[in-house]
């Protein structure tokens, strides 16, 4: 009797355990989760030349222009942020983004250390440049040296200007040479294939819209063409004497000249 129970009790187990087992069978499986790998980051394109401390501005505004009147390192900037990353100062009505662009350049330092780079190199990337040309004193002298924004490193390129005297005793900087160096190392937008040509219309074409304004490119600005013809007029004479020189440890160097 007592193993005849035990039976019947092992069966009624198993009969559960085996609708339970139905049950979590017949249990859909939880949909998982996939892995989508994050899109890269549009690559910057041109360079954007940045003034580093005080009194800087004077050598930075000649050499962005220099840089700037190259399409393959023009980079997307408007004209303002451009004069402000040149070394000019943010007039005190000026939009919040613009007086905040002008505190992060007041706070960078011209040191090799990492988070200086990494500073300059995430402000390459805010304005989508592929490289950062950073001008700076050591001493009495202006420096240029390149910075990679995609590895926030220094490349073994270092521009120096030609200082030309007045007889007031002003001082001009000229960057013969600068462009063409630099073009080396940005690449180059290709052409854009031409439209296709639209088809002949039937119908009555629908009226134009009115254009809205829009900001002035800062290539078009007074303020990026207006020493060009003194450059222009020296630049011949200056390109001649300018050198590439290159040390033992692969540093290129383009310097100028101190005119008389």
């Amino acid at each position: 009797m007592r193993s005849r129970v035990l039976a019947l009790t092992l069966v009624g187990c198993g009969t559960w355990l085996g609708a339970a087992g139905v049950c979590l069978a017949a249990e859909p499986e939880a949909p998982r989760a996939e892995v989508t790998a994050a899109a890269p980051a549009p690559a910057g394109r041109g360079a954007v030349v940045v003034a580093i401390g005080s009194g800087v501005d004077a050598a930075a505004k000649p050499l962005a222009r220099e840089i700037y009147r190259d399409e393959a390192l023009r980079p997307g900037l408007d004209d303002r942020s451009a004069r402000v990353l040149a070394g000019e100062a943010a007039a005190p009505d000026a939009p919040a983004k613009e007086r905040e662009l002008a505190e992060v350049r007041s706070a960078l330092t011209a040191n090799d250390d990492a988070p200086s780079r990494r500073l300059l190199a995430s402000l390459g990337a805010e304005q989508k440049a592929e490289i950062v040309v950073a001008v700076s004193m050591v001493g009495d002298r202006p420096v240029a040296r390149v910075l990679r924004v995609g590895t926030a490193r220094y490349e073994p390129i270092e521009l120096g200007p030609t200082i030309e005297r007045g007889e007031a005793g002003e001082i001009r900087y000229t960057w013969p040479g600068a462009a063409a160096t630099l073009r080396k190392l940005v690449i180059v937008p290709q052409a854009a294939p031409p439209p296709p040509i639209a088809p002949k219309q039937t119908s009555t074409p629908a009226p134009p819209k009115p254009e809205e304004p829009t900001r002035k490119p800062f290539y078009k600005s007074a303020w990026f063409w207006g020493p060009v013809g003194a450059v222009v007029a020296v630049g011949a004479a200056v390109l001649i004497a300018s050198q590439v020189t290159e040390d033992s440890t692969g540093m290129v160097r383009l310097k100028g000249q101190v005119a008389p």
